[in-house]
């Protein structure tokens, strides 16, 4: 008989012990799974009985709104009862990483890929930029149409518009109303770009001229109302509201003006942004309670996200805050690309509770278009995945890695694999990269009022319509404690006040622990060579899929003045560059081949004559 050796025994025993606990492992998973359903049913009184129907689909999307301007991290400055309401009786999504600006986000959450995929990672797109989501690209409306939805875009389009071809309504939206554009005036929906400047506003494909005068926030949400009281509730609705509030320029509502509530905000421009901050807050309220009035409500998703960090410093500064996060919009820190989210639905088994589980904003796609009840090989490739299992049921990870970008032209990259976060580069020698913006905390901030939010009109649309209780009060304040980010010292970095000595990345690569170090105070890269490799060969593995940037300059064809002073397509798809990807890139190697061989003809007739 052969022997076997000591070490090949033990692991095989421990093979086995794997296995039995894996077993184990799955059958608590499962008997967790049916004591869940079974909870769900017998709570949820009427919501299960139109579970047979796809479920209505809400997406409200912030535009710029900091990570410490909600009241469900921790601040009491600004109050959202409405946002923190849905977030507590849903699930607070405190790990959910979104792209450094707002073109690449909506790209990212429309496609399911990676930005890099289409040459979008960069710079979010200019006025009279002749470029947008590649058209042989699907996106989640052309999807969701497939599996009888209607399909409806209220507010900012930004991801292409230089022919009609890339407009909402040809890229799988029954019904658009809003603007083409990075952002528009709050009463007057123009844009301006260098020395060009129009109106922005349109119903489907025709400019809106007469809804001018209305505040953006107030025209989006009575937009989404009219929908939803027009709207068959036998039909399903995926309805995305992507709101200009709280991007820049500072608007106060007419009404808001000479509003007290915000008094304890001593800086004027951030006591204006808390204003725009609560009519946004407002709209999400209006919002679930038509759904309820309409006896949707209880076969809803409502998925609520920023599409970037705040912008309290820089060109389109909006005073957010992403305070204790370290960096702004357009950085890869995490008070850039760490973005507010919360999702609440009759669906999820598992609720009023804060994840930690690893999202990508891809993942929007084949999650919800599988609860939807979409087959997730319609999706093709993508770098997505579907997160509905796990949030249902709020156990397990579908992904230990996210690329967060690789941007070539600013020579910036940073990636995520399990607790490590890697970063190289630096925009404009580091002065995004230390901010913050204000704490919302201290002496002169209000006490946090979880009384407005448990009589918050989407408390009250939940308690009505779906005749369940909401979360209480006491809950509430676990689970604010629970998403509060604390940068404190620690056994691997004991200088978190020292807020102003940070390493910059653009001078050396730098790692961070997120788990112990949210911040991104402490540069570890020395100590863990080993994960410094593991995510080198990870951000190598897209470097070398990765499109180059097709970056075309502003055309001065799509100056308003040509067209009635309106921003509008003012290309044919035959015209474009950029209705394919590579498109670009194979005309100007072409010219520069044409160029070269022109050369050298010219260089040979000279020397035979």
């Amino acid at each position: 008989m052969t022997a076997v050796n000591p070490r090949t025994m033990m692991i095989m025993t421990t093979m086995t012990r794997r296995r039995r606990g894996q077993s184990l492992s799955s059958l608590g998973r499962l008997a967790l799974l049916l004591c869940l359903v079974l909870i769900s049913t017998t709570s949820m009184g009427r919501a299960e009985v139109q579970f047979d129907a796809p479920p209505h689909i809400v997406v409200f999307m912030a535009d710029d709104l900091g990570w410490n301007d909600v009241g469900f991290h921790g601040s009491t400055q600004i109050p959202t009862p409405n946002i923190d309401a849905l977030a507590y009786n849903g699930i607070i999504l405190n790990r959910h990483y979104v792209q450094p600006s707002c073109t690449p986000t909506r790209a990212a959450f429309l496609t399911g890929k990676y930005p890099i995929r289409m040459g979008m990672q960069g710079g979010s797109i200019l006025g009279g930029e002749p470029r947008g989501i590649p058209l042989n690209v699907r996106i989640l409306p052309e999807y969701l149409q497939g599996l009888g939805y209607d399909t409806k875009l209220i507010g900012k389009w930004h991801v292409g518009y230089h022919t009609p071809q890339h407009t909402p309504n040809r890229r799988g939206f029954d019904y658009f109303l809003g603007f083409y554009n990075s952002y528009v005036g709050y009463y007057d929906y123009r844009y301006s770009q260098a020395n060009m400047s129009g109106f922005d506003m349109h119903m489907n494909d025709h400019p809106a001229y007469g809804t001018e005068g209305s505040y953006a926030t107030d025209l989006f949400t009575d937009t989404a109302l009219d929908v939803i009281t027009r709207h068959d509730p036998m039909r399903p609705l995926y309805m995305q509201i992507s709101h200009l509030a709280p991007h820049a320029p500072l608007d106060v509502p007419y009404e808001n003006v000479f509003d007290e509530e915000f008094r304890h905000i001593s800086e004027p421009n951030r006591r204006a942004y808390a204003k725009m901050v609560s009519k946004l807050d407002e709209s999400l309220g209006r919002v679930v309670s038509s759904l309820g009035d309409r006896g949707m409500l209880s076969n809803s998703i409502i998925l609520f996200l920023t599409d970037n960090g705040g912008a309290p410093i820089g060109k389109f500064r909006n005073w957010g805050s992403n305070w204790p996060l370290r960096g702004t919009k357009y950085t890869l820190y995490e008070g850039g690309v760490r973005g507010v989210a919360a999702i609440w639905s009759p669906r999820l088994l598992s609720k009023g509770r804060v994840s930690d589980q690893l999202i990508h904003v891809t993942d929007w796609l084949p999650t919800l278009y599988s609860a939807a009840g979409g087959d997730l090989r319609d999706l093709g490739p993508i770098d997505g995945v579907n997160q509905w299992d796990v949030l249902s049921i709020g156990t397990g990870n579908v992904r230990d890695k996210i690329l967060l970008n690789i941007d070539e032209v600013t020579k910036t990259e940073a990636a995520i694999y399990q607790r490590f976060k890697l970063v190289r580069g630096s925009l404009f020698k580091g002065y995004y990269d230390s901010v913050e913006g204000e704490t919302g905390r201290g002496r002169y901030a209000p006490i946090y009022n979880t009384t407005k939010i448990k009589n918050s009109a989407v408390s009250d649309a939940i308690r009505q319509h779906l005749g369940v209780p909401v979360t209480q009060e006491s809950g509430m304040w676990q689970l604010q404690s629970q998403a509060t980010v604390l940068c404190r010292p620690n056994m691997t970095n004991t200088h978190y006040n020292n807020r102003y000595s940070l390493a910059s990345c653009n001078e050396t690569e730098c790692l961070f622990d997120l788990s112990v170090d949210p911040c991104e105070t402490n540069n570890i890269a020395k100590s863990y060579p080993r994960w410094i490799n593991e995510l080198d060969l990870y951000l190598e593995k897209y470097g070398n899929v990765m499109v180059r940037q097709l970056r075309q300059s502003v055309d001065y064809m799509a100056d308003p003045r040509r067209w009635n002073y309106t921003w509008q397509p003012w290309l044919s798809v035959y015209d474009s560059v950029y209705a394919y990807p590579n498109a670009a890139a194979a005309i100007g190697t072409f010219a520069v081949c044409a160029h070269m061989g022109l050369v050298l003809l010219i260089v040979s007739l000279r020397a035979f004559i």
